[in-house]
């Protein structure tokens, strides 16, 4: 069984300031948090902890970052900039919003 929070994997925030903010894993962190970064206002050098309550999974994890993350290598902002980004045009390793269908609700 695959643990529900994956380095690498794709979330996006469903309470806070933050909310329908795109951000991938970095890891998870004690107190039932989730260390994400968006590599623009939350980089890899300060990551938010938002509680899982407030983070919506997705299916699909970008495997170059989640390889990366699990050999003790760092991953830069760019990278995960560059990953974000081809959500929208499926270029780096990620299904359509498919995955994540709430996203396409609107308030």
């Amino acid at each position: 069984m695959r643990d529900r929070w994956e380095p690498g994997q794709l979330v996006v925030s469903t309470a806070g300031r933050d909310r329908g903010r795109f951000y991938l894993v970095l890891e998870k962190a004690p107190d039932n948090r989730v260390c994400v970064a968006d590599g623009e206002m939350r980089r890899v050098a300060n990551p938010k902890r938002k509680n899982e309550k407030h983070l919506m999974p997705c299916l699909e994890v970008n495997a170059a970052i989640n390889q990366k993350i699990r050999a003790g290598h760092r991953v830069t902002d760019q990278e995960i900039r560059a990953a974000l980004k081809g959500i929208a045009g499926n270029q780096t390793g990620f299904s359509a919003a498919g995955d994540c269908p709430e996203l396409l609700l609107t308030d």
